[in-house]
């Protein structure tokens, strides 16, 4: 790790880079680096998505090699049969977080979403969203045969059908907002720290919650590695950010970890060479056996010199019903509102483009509400910003505005950084309905510009726009984009 102080602005991280690399743990920055350079055919979408076994295949972009593909794909077929790729999986993954809804079923939008919708289907292909496009595309994508304009145009309607999906799922009743505890001081002093990450059901999570009630000599208490895991009317306490899960494990104040579903290999991994024992959710042991084990490898730990201030948390509150989104969303007399979230990505100093962008905006006078990763960091820096469910992130409050009349208020929405397709597809589905989206991560469009024409006239026909750059985009030129919006 050779440039450890840009990797983060936070201090404490910071520290504990310098001390894993003198350790010799290999963390995600390490394993970044390594990775350099990336496929930059990739990057531009020039390496073909299709499905067929003749390839693989790649068009050289400055035009000194291939520029087709063995079938005879040229540059702009293959870069939007990358954006339909991207869309696809977006989908496949939102229908994973909706698993009632139907599989061949029409989308049935509901208020106050409804016009929007509407007027967005009218000009992209003018029939009803249905599920079975996903099918279809699946097809789509075996060989290829439809021209870039089609690829194009479904691509727009799998982001309306990602954004449809979850309007189905809409719970009936009101839920509370959530609070939510950020921070390096969650580590401070002698207690038996459990980390926790991935998708973990809220029910073992209060089992061990329920069995670690009252312990002492030490404590136990269960730490979130990145992960918003709910745990009662609380959300359970967040050590870092998604990015910096790794550095926190690399200091050796967690004694045991319980992985589920989604959970990072490069922790898992890290357990490994720091001798931390490893317990999966599903498998069966019970909530007496983990903690068991947990105050076992507690009791028989390599003693640490890493001891946090304890005031180091942020606390904060997630919005998630309707009256608490629109709360959350109130600044004094403002009428401008900025939504900023999204996931750490290691092509930016952690922390840095959120963190930066939501005081900017606020200092041009916009209510500023954020989910995901970008939250966290807020939370951290104690900045008055509104906290977003992460699932549905900004969808929750486009949808709030919306209901009160205010949707014009919202001057754009920047997704800071993209952790899956899920995310790709909504930030694509949201521009699709009409609203401003920028994405501060390289897409990979900027092989064919007649795609990105093409996108850009499907968004604008219905309102929409999806702003995205060719390199890691910095907080004043995001700024630049809102106030310009």
């Amino acid at each position: 790790m050779e440039t450890i102080h840009f990797k983060t602005v936070d201090p404490v991280s910071q520290d504990l880079l310098r001390e894993a690399s003198r350790k010799g743990l290999r963390l995600n920055w390490e394993r970044y680096e390594k990775q350099q350079p990336q496929d930059g055919f990739l990057r531009l979408g020039l390496a073909c998505p299709y499905g067929c076994m003749q390839g693989p295949c790649r068009i050289d972009p400055y035009g000194r090699g291939a520029d087709r593909g063995i079938c005879g794909l040229d540059r702009d077929g293959m870069a939007a049969a990358f954006l339909l790729r991207l869309a696809f999986q977006g989908v496949l993954e939102t229908m994973h977080e909706y698993p009632t809804v139907h599989h061949n079923a029409e989308i049935a939008w509901q208020a106050p979403l409804d016009k929007n919708a509407a007027a967005a289907l009218a000009q992209a292909g003018g029939t009803p969203l249905c599920t079975s496009e996903i099918l279809e595309t699946a097809s789509l994508l075996s060989r290829p045969y439809a021209p870039p304009e089609a690829l194009v145009r479904l691509a727009v309607r799998l982001g309306l059908l990602g954004i449809g999906l979850a309007e189905q799922c809409q719970p009936e009743k009101h839920f509370p907002s959530m609070g939510c505890r950020v921070g390096y001081g969650l580590l401070a002093g002698e207690a038996t720290l459990i980390g926790m990450t991935g998708r973990i059901p809220e029910v073992e999570v209060q089992a061990l919650l329920k069995e670690a009630a009252g312990l002492k000599n030490p404590e136990v208490h269960l730490i979130s590695l990145g992960d918003w895991i709910p745990a009662g009317e609380n959300f359970l306490p967040i050590s870092s950010t998604s990015g910096e899960a790794e550095t926190v494990f690399s200091s050796g104040k967690l004694n045991l970890l319980v992985a589920g579903p989604q959970a990072d290999p490069g922790l898992l991994a890290l357990c490994g060479q720091m001798k931390v024992p490893v317990l999966f959710s599903g498998d069966k042991t019970g909530a007496t056996e983990v903690l068991r084990l947990a105050r076992n490898a507690y009791d028989h730990r390599v003693p640490v010199s890493f001891n946090p201030e304890p005031g180091l948390v942020g606390e904060g509150r997630v919005s998630i019903g309707a009256a608490d989104v629109e709360a959350a969303l109130k600044d004094g007399a403002s009428a401008k509102i900025a939504l900023i979230g999204g996931a750490d990505t290691l092509r930016q100093s952690l922390g840095h483009l959120p963190v930066e962008l939501a005081k900017a905006l606020r200092g041009e006078h916009h209510a500023v509400a954020s989910w995901g990763d970008a939250a966290l960091w807020m939370v951290k820096q104690d900045l008055p910003v509104g906290i977003l469910e992460v699932k549905e992130g900004p969808l929750t409050a486009v949808r709030s505005l919306a209901a009160s009349g205010k949707l014009a208020d919202l001057k754009g929405i920047c997704f800071t950084g993209l952790r899956d397709c899920r995310e790709f597809t909504l930030a694509l589905g949201l521009a699709a309905l009409g609203l401003k989206v920028a994405v501060a991560e390289p897409l990979p469009l900027w092989g064919s510009e007649k795609v990105r024409i093409l996108l850009r006239k499907n968004l604008a026909a219905a309102g929409g726009i999806l702003a995205h750059f060719d390199h890691p985009v910095q907080a004043d030129e995001i700024l630049d984009w809102f106030l310009r919006s």
